[in-house]
Formats: C-alpha cells, sequence, structure tokens
C-alpha cells in the first residue's frame, strides 16, 4: 500500500520536461546530435517547441521515432538526386558570414553576380525558391500528418507578416506548419494558414522558451544553433558584410533576451556550418552531439529540481520566475515592458495562437 502511494505521488510530481529547438537553417541538423543524446541518457522529453530548423529537426523526430530514423531520412534526401540546392549554393554564395571573410577579387566579383540575380528575382517574385519547390522539399522529409497526431506534443513557432506577432502552430498539417515556420522572408514564400501570411519565426522567437513555459514546462532545455558574433577577427569594411554583422549583433542580443527562462542553454559550436549548406548533417550532428555532453550533468541537475516548480503550480502558487534585466550601464535600469494587448479573436488564424513577448532570466549556458 505505502510503495503503491509512493509511486503516485512521485508520478504526480514527475516535472514536464520540453526542448526547445532553435532556428539556424542548416546548423539546426545540430539539434539531431543533442536529441541523440538525450535520448542515450534516457532523458524525457514531453514536449518539443520548435522554430524554423528546429521546427523541423522535431517534427522529423517526434514523428519518427528515433534519432536513427531521422538522421538516415536526412541524409537519403540530403544526397539524392531529387534535392535541387543549386539555390541554396547561390544563397551561400551571396550571404557573407558575420564575422567577415576574406575573399578574391574573382570570388567578390562572383558574389556580386549572385546578389544582383538574387534581388532581380524577389523584384518581380515573392521568393528566391519557387513555392512548389519549397514545398516538395518540406514534404520529401516530413510525414503527411497532423501536429495533434504526434507521440511527443508538439509547437511550432512562425511570425505573422501582417501584424508582427508570435503565433504558436499546436494542431493542422504538420506539414504546413514547418513550412510557415521556416519560411525565411525573401528566400521562402510566406505560407498561407488560416487568414495568416506566416513567415520564419525566427524573426520574432529564435529559441521559443517562453513558449515552452506557458504550454506548462517545469523544465526548460533550450538549444541555440546561431551563431556568436567573433569579436576577436577583423571587420571587413564592406557594405553586406557590415550589414550581415549588424544583424547578427541584434539576433544574438536578442536571443540573450529570449533565453534567459531556460533552465539549461547548449550551444553547439556551429560556426563553421553556413546557415545554407544543407548537405551537412554528418557534419553537424556531432556538434550538437558533443555540446549535449557537456551539458549532462547541467540537465541532470535541472532534472533533479524540476519537482519543486511541479509542486509548487499543482498547489495553486506557480510564480514566474524571477526576471532580470542585465544593465546597460551601472546607472541605468530599464523597466518590465508592459504584456501588449491580446489580439482579437477574429484576428486568429484557425488552430493557432498568438504568444506574448518573452521576457528574460538567465539559464546556465553550455558550449
Amino acid at each position: 500500500m505505502g510503495g503503491r502511494i509512493t509511486s503516485r505521488i512521485r508520478g504526480l510530481l514527475k516535472p514536464r520536461v520540453a526542448l526547445v529547438l532553435g532556428g539556424g537553417g542548416a546548423r539546426g541538423f545540430a539539434h539531431l546530435g543533442v536529441l541523440k543524446v538525450l535520448e542515450q541518457e534516457k532523458v524525457p522529453v514531453d514536449l518539443i517547441v520548435g522554430c524554423s530548423a528546429g521546427a523541423l529537426i522535431g517534427t522529423l523526430y517526434a514523428f519518427s521515432g528515433s534519432t536513427e530514423a531521422a538522421e538516415r531520412g536526412l541524409v537519403e534526401f540530403s544526397h539524392s538526386p531529387g534535392f535541387s540546392d543549386g539555390h541554396y549554393r547561390d544563397i551561400q554564395a551571396i550571404v557573407p558570414l558575420a564575422g567577415g571573410e576574406k575573399r578574391g577579387l574573382f570570388s567578390r566579383l562572383h558574389r556580386a553576380y549572385k546578389m544582383a540575380s538574387f534581388f532581380a528575382s524577389t523584384l518581380l517574385k515573392e521568393s528566391f525558391v519557387h513555392p512548389k519547390e519549397f514545398e516538395r522539399n518540406v514534404a520529401a522529409v516530413i510525414p503527411d500528418r497532423r501536429l495533434e497526431e504526434s507521440p511527443i506534443p508538439l509547437a511550432i513557432v512562425a511570425t505573422d507578416l501582417k501584424t508582427g506577432e508570435e503565433v504558436v502552430l499546436r494542431e493542422g498539417p504538420a506539414r504546413l506548419a514547418v513550412q510557415a515556420s521556416s519560411a525565411i522572408a525573401g528566400v521562402f514564400p510566406p505560407v498561407q494558414v488560416g487568414r495568416r501570411d506566416l513567415v520564419d519565426g525566427g524573426f520574432v522567437d529564435k529559441v521559443p522558451v517562453e513558449v515552452a513555459i506557458r504550454l506548462g514546462a517545469d523544465v526548460v532545455l533550450a538549444v541555440n544553433v546561431g551563431l556568436d558574433v567573433d569579436r576577436n577577427g577583423d571587420v571587413q569594411k564592406r557594405g553586406a558584410t557590415i550589414s550581415a554583422r549588424a544583424n547578427a549583433i541584434m539576433s544574438e542580443a536578442l536571443t540573450e533576451i529570449q533565453t534567459r527562462f531556460a533552465d539549461v542553454l547548449i550551444c553547439p559550436d556551429v560556426q563553421s556550418v553556413h546557415w545554407a549548406d544543407f548537405r551537412s548533417v554528418e557534419r553537424a550532428v556531432p556538434l550538437g552531439e558533443a555540446a549535449a555532453r557537456k551539458a549532462m550533468p547541467q540537465v541532470r541537475k535541472a532534472l533533479r529540481r524540476g519537482w519543486r516548480r511541479k509542486l509548487v503550480r499543482i498547489v495553486g502558487r506557480w510564480p514566474r520566475r524571477t526576471v532580470v534585466f542585465r544593465p546597460l550601464s551601472p546607472s541605468f535600469t530599464p523597466a518590465l515592458p508592459e504584456a501588449p494587448p491580446a489580439p482579437a479573436e477574429t484576428d486568429r488564424a484557425p488552430h493557432a495562437e498568438a504568444a506574448p513577448a518573452a521576457a528574460p532570466n538567465s539559464p546556465p549556458k553550455a558550449r
């Protein structure tokens, strides 16, 4: 009798663990390495929240049932004759790395030609990659299932192109949700879900930790595959490089704020992987494994403490985690931002919810 009661109490206090997979293009293949380690270490995952590449990998893993099957499917597809990576190679030539790269005259001329071609095509069309090609590529990887059918609950984050809201998709076709979450503006076409035109979720919430907390997570493990800004190397004094670096600085600052609620933040070293190199599966997965192995002590510690939050939430006194801003100077401490008003029900897409802005707190960080 006593043993059964103890067992029921343990089950009741078992923390709900959420895995948050951030955006980063082909660098998101490192998410598979993180999942592989969590699988081997028998770390339970009760919820997956994905953005952009994280939405693709999280959905593929949830429906395939194992990291081996997910990795095998990605490798086979990326090396198949049906995968046309010409557009993605063009993007690699166009987009400079944020830290700057030293290139010869021929390489610079080649990039200038590709950039002119890219901008000319996007002036006449809604995207660089044709909608049918984008749809075909996603369909080759993601099964024709609905999000609510996933063995592991899924939440996919996208951005409303009209209102700028963060939209959380939890029901509906999985392929459509992944397309919406990973539709990089200009490169891929916007995706219509209900009455909303959706684009890449990374524009508003690259690593959507706050979404996981809103959905009832007691322990949040987040994976950031974005690039850190190189603060030691020389900055190339060219407009495209300067613009890319400025955008990287902005993205890094926003991501730091958005991930401070995570219990553990895992950051694979993906500096060597270009975000448009979609044949880098075998190279990116070990990077995720290495980062996850390094973070396992922190993960175990977070899991041990998770039951306390579950207990407090059960008895009805679940507080928000302490909000701590990093002051810009010793004399300046910004005030807490007011929560934005909720959107009208008539503006909402079917099976989608708009998420409020995240508030910051500091998680441990593993690299």
